[in-house]
């Protein structure tokens, strides 16, 4: 017997859908497996083995590896993703009620580890550009002013790449903060694979960033839930980061899992020139794709990234990306307004890419110019009146959306992906942010934090 679940996915994995989307591996075959059923291998803290949460054996060895390779402090595995080590950097050196300044296009992971020591978030809204609505990333200028305002502040959180692809000066950013007593946590959740080859753009662990964290899974040849946190720092204690991660890691990580963290990292330095041949065929994709008429592929700071943009057509990337999956059996990674998301690696094929290729331009031969009305006002810079801790903590009440103006959120209301909130609890709801949110479920997307039961409802905080 299986059970519904394995049924779904096995069947799911039949289908002739190419991955444009993470995880990193493509379902490509590995080899940490070696044609070995999962369960002969899936182990516990055993003897003979070792335990990631006291690392001296097995692990200690491959983070030891690691830390030469990377030049780090210490690099930690990670079973619980990303997200457990962004949450446990910030309980590294934030303590309770500290203020933090945080990229406001930041994962919500940050919100959650905000939310839980009670900290008081000083946002920095970045830069968006107009024609597609990508955020670039956050002005140094604006990032110098905040510090300023907020010496106390324990640390800078801010995302580089973005889902998008676009790389801040983490360097510029490390100068400005510098000797100012703050940490700068760089989230490079999307650049696991910048440290294996000099094409793609440098990783912040060697730009001044004091901790980074990395999901293997989602560039790299390695099961989803891997990921890595670096400390590139002597100013924090490791048994601290230790202690934090302890926190929001299983105590009883998988071993399939830790086996796929080293099989990746061994994977990278192995095939330098497996990963120049990556770089080399998406100039090549990108070479070609430049001759569209109508849909455009976006330049990005990761050439890795191909956002295709339906600006300047009459179709939204949300009809794309529908149109990707349907007709040519593409799965994009994502979808926004005016356009798609295509993740790649070093895994991907050349039928692959072919496939992509050939789609966008018959695609592109049938639809018609025009140009898609953007969202307004992107990032919305809402009132904070409670902090994400204090809101969570209030009795709270569902409302009709459009009756909630002017009332205070009691949930984080998002997309997903990217998982970055339009609304935080404690922020008061003001008018673009209602229409932003409606003209999302107008056009087809799923808005976290919203409650369909009989409309459309949101939850709110009780006067």
């Amino acid at each position: 017997m299986m059970g519904n679940i394995y049924k779904k996915i096995k069947s799911y994995s039949k289908k002739q859908n190419y991955p444009f989307h993470m995880p990193g591996h493509k379902r490509m075959a590995g080899t940490i497996f070696e044609n070995t059923h999962p369960f002969e291998v899936d182990f516990t803290e055993i003897d003979g083995l070792d335990d990631l949460h006291d690392p001296q054996g097995m692990f200690r060895d491959s983070m030891d590896n690691m830390k030469k390779f990377y030049g780090t402090e210490e690099t930690f595995f990670l079973v619980n993703g990303s997200t457990s080590g962004i949450m446990a950097a910030i309980t590294s050196v934030c303590d309770l009620g500290d203020e933090i300044i945080i990229g406001r296009n930041c994962h919500k992971s940050v919100y959650k580890a905000v939310e839980l020591l009670g900290l008081h978030p000083i946002y920095l809204y970045p830069d968006v550009e107009t024609e597609n609505g990508l955020v670039i990333g956050v002005s140094c200028e604006q990032l110098k002013k905040i510090v300023e305002e907020h010496p106390n502040a324990k640390a800078v959180v801010l995302v580089s790449p973005t889902y998008e692809g676009m790389v801040m000066n983490i360097e510029e950013v490390a100068m400005l903060i510098k000797g100012r007593n703050m940490m700068l946590i760089v989230d490079e959740a999307h650049g696991a694979h910048f440290s294996f080859a000099d094409d793609f753009p440098e990783s912040a662990i060697s730009q001044g960033a004091d901790f980074v964290i990395q999901s293997l899974h989602k560039t790299m040849p390695a099961l989803t839930q891997t990921a890595l946190l670096h400390v590139c720092t002597k100013q924090v204690e490791i048994g601290k980061v230790q202690d934090s991660i302890d926190y929001f890691e299983t105590t009883s990580p998988s071993y399939l899992l830790t086996s796929s963290i080293d099989d990746a990292f061994i994977f990278g330095i192995s095939n330098k020139e497996l990963f120049h041949k990556y770089f080399m065929r998406l100039q090549k994709l990108r070479c070609e794709l430049k001759e569209l008429k109508y849909l455009n592929l976006v330049d990005t700071d990761d050439p890795g990234k191909l956002v295709i943009s339906t600006a300047k057509t009459s179709m939204t990337g949300k009809q794309l990306y529908d149109i990707l999956l349907k007709e040519y059996h593409l799965q994009m990674e994502m979808a926004q307004d005016s356009y798609c998301l295509a993740m790649t690696s070093v895994c991907d094929t050349e039928e692959g890419y072919q496939r992509l290729i050939d789609a966008l331009f018959e695609i592109d031969r049938g639809i018609k110019e025009g140009k898609i009305k953007l969202f307004s006002n992107w990032m919305i810079k809402n009132q904070c009146v409670f902090t994400p801790y204090e809101a969570k903590r209030k009795e709270k009440m569902l409302v009709m959306l459009q009756e909630s103006l002017h009332r205070v959120s009691g949930e984080y209301v998002y997309l997903y992906p990217p998982g970055i909130p339009l609304l935080v609890p404690g922020e008061k709801m003001n008018q673009a942010c209602i229409e932003k949110i409606c003209e999302y479920l107008k056009k087809g997307f799923t808005v976290k934090g919203i409650d369909h039961n009989g409309g459309t409802w949101i939850k709110i905080l009780k006067e």
